[in-house]
C-alpha cells in the first residue's frame, strides 16, 4: 500500500517539478565549489534521476505533449532568445568573424558526417542512416558561446581583440548553425539526399533567417519599443517585455510550421530585437524566466541520456569529442591565421570554438523528437557535449596564457556573457 502511495506521489506532475527545482537549487552550489559549469551539473542531475540511474523522472521521448516536455522546450526558447540579446548583431557579423565561423561550421560538420557514416550501424529508424549522420555532424557545428566567455572572462582577456574575434565568430557559428539545423532537418524529413529538396530548403532557412531578422530589427523593435514607452507613462512598464515575449513565441511558431526548430525562431528573434533601447529591461525580465525553466530544460536533456551503452558506443562518443575539439581548432584555426593572427591567437580562437552545450544538445534533442537518431545517438552527442566543455576550456587557457589582456573595466563592452554556464 505504501509502495503505491509512494508510487502515485513521484508521478505527480507537480511534485516532480518542486524537487527538479529543489534538486537544481541545491546543485547549483555544490557544482560552484567544484568549479564545475552548472549545465554539466544540471545534465549529470538529469542522468541520476532518469530511467538509466533511477528512474524518478521519465520524460516522453517522441516529443510529444506530456507537461515536462513542454516546460522543457519552454525553457529552451527561453534560453535561445535569451542568448540572442545578449549580443549586438552589428558588431557581431563581420566579415572577418564570418569566414572563420564558415571554416569552423563546414569542417566540424563533414568529421562528425564522416565519422558517423564509417563507425555507427544503422539504427534501422525512418529517416535512415544518412540523415542520422547528417544529424551527429549538425550538432559539432554550434559552440557554446556561455562556457567560452567565461574562460576569457576568467583569464582576463574579455576586453581584448582576441576575445572580440572568439567570441564574434562563436555567436557567428550559433545562427549558421541554426542554419545548418534547418537544412538537415529538410534532408532528413525526406529521407534521403534530394539536390532539388536541399536547395530549396536552403534558400527556405536563409529566407527565414534573414527576413526574420530584418522585420525584427526594422519594424517589430519600434513597435516594441513604442509599446514599451507609451507602457512606463501608463505605469505598465511590463508592456513592451510581455510584446517582446509573444513576438519570441510567434518566431518559435513559425519557424516550427515551416519545418523548422523552434529554437532557430527564438534565437533569431533574440538577435533581431538585441539592438532595443529596453533591451536591458527585457534581459532583466527574461532572465527569471530562464532561472526557472532553463534548469528543468538542462535537467531533461540528462534525463533521457542512457548510460547504459556498449563499448563501440562509448569509443565513438569519445573519436566523436575527439574530432568535435580537433575539428574546430583547424576550421576555425587556419582562416584566422591566413586572416593575420598569430599562431598562439589562431589556436586560442579555435580552442574556443570547440566547446558543444546548450545549442548542440537542443540539435540532438530536435533529432531525437524527430526520430532522426535513437537515445544511443542522442547519448553519445551530449557525452561528446561534456567532454567537449571540460576539456576545452583547459586548452584554452593554456593557449591564451600570454596573449596580451585589454584595458581593465572594459569587459562589458565586449559582450555579455550568457549566464547559461
Amino acid at each position: 500500500m505504501m509502495d503505491l502511495v509512494w508510487g502515485e506521489i513521484t508521478g505527480n506532475f507537480w511534485f516532480q517539478v518542486a524537487v527538479l527545482l529543489v534538486v537544481a537549487t541545491a546543485s547549483n552550489f555544490l557544482f560552484v565549489k567544484l568549479r564545475v559549469p552548472k549545465i554539466v551539473g544540471l545534465i549529470v542531475v538529469g542522468v541520476a534521476l532518469g530511467p538509466s540511474v533511477s528512474g524518478f523522472v521519465n520524460i516522453d521521448q517522441s516529443g510529444g505533449d506530456d507537461l515536462l516536455s513542454l516546460l522543457a522546450g519552454f525553457g529552451a526558447i527561453i534560453m535561445l532568445f535569451m542568448i540572442g540579446l545578449e549580443f549586438n548583431i552589428k558588431e557581431i557579423y563581420t566579415g572577418k568573424n564570418v569566414l572563420i565561423a564558415l571554416g569552423g561550421i563546414v569542417l566540424p560538420w563533414l568529421g562528425g558526417f564522416l565519422l558517423a557514416e564509417v563507425l555507427l550501424p544503422d539504427s534501422g529508424l525512418p529517416a535512415g542512416k544518412l540523415a542520422q549522420s547528417v544529424f551527429v555532424g549538425t550538432a559539432l557545428v554550434a559552440t557554446s558561446v556561455a562556457i567560452t566567455a567565461g574562460v576569457l572572462r576568467e583569464m582576463g582577456l574579455l576586453s581584448s581583440p582576441i576575445a572580440k574575434t572568439v567570441l564574434g565568430v562563436a555567436v557567428v557559428d550559433d545562427v549558421l548553425g541554426m542554419i545548418v539545423l534547418a537544412i538537415s532537418a529538410g534532408i532528413a524529413s525526406e529521407g534521403g539526399l534530394d539536390v532539388e529538396n536541399l536547395l530549396w530548403v536552403s534558400i527556405a532557412a536563409v529566407l527565414f533567417v534573414t527576413l526574420g531578422a530584418y522585420l525584427g530589427i526594422k519594424f517589430f523593435t519600434r513597435i516594441i519599443s513604442e509599446v514599451e514607452r507609451r507602457g512606463i507613462s501608463h505605469g505598465l512598464v511590463e508592456s513592451g517585455f510581455m510584446l517582446a515575449l509573444a513576438f519570441a513565441f510567434l518566431y518559435a511558431f513559425v519557424s516550427e510550421y515551416i519545418g523548422i526548430s523552434k529554437i532557430v525562431g527564438a534565437f533569431i528573434a533574440g538577435t533581431s530585437f538585441s539592438g532595443c533601447q529596453y533591451r536591458k529591461q527585457f534581459m532583466q525580465g527574461i532572465a527569471f524566466l530562464e532561472w526557472a525553466f532553463a534548469p528543468i530544460f538542462f535537467i531533461s536533456l540528462g534525463v533521457l541520456v542512457d548510460i547504459r551503452l556498449s563499448l563501440e558506443i562509448w569509443l565513438f562518443a569519445l573519436a566523436l569529442a575527439a574530432v568535435a575539439i580537433l575539428s574546430k581548432v583547424l576550421g576555425g584555426g587556419i582562416p584566422a591565421r591566413l586572416l593575420g593572427m598569430t599562431n598562439r591567437e589562431s589556436l586560442a580562437v579555435g580552442l574556443g570554438m570547440s566547446p558543444r552545450l546548450e545549442v548542440a544538445m537542443i540539435i540532438a534533442l530536435f533529432g531525437l523528437t524527430e526520430g532522426i537518431i535513437d537515445s544511443r545517438i542522442y547519448s553519445v552527442v551530449i557525452i561528446m557535449g561534456l567532454i567537449t566543455v571540460l576539456v576545452a576550456p583547459y586548452l584554452l587557457r593554456r593557449a591564451a596564457a600570454k596573449i596580451p589582456r585589454g584595458p581593465v573595466g572594459s569587459e562589458d563592452a565586449v559582450v555579455c556573457e550568457a549566464d547559461a554556464g
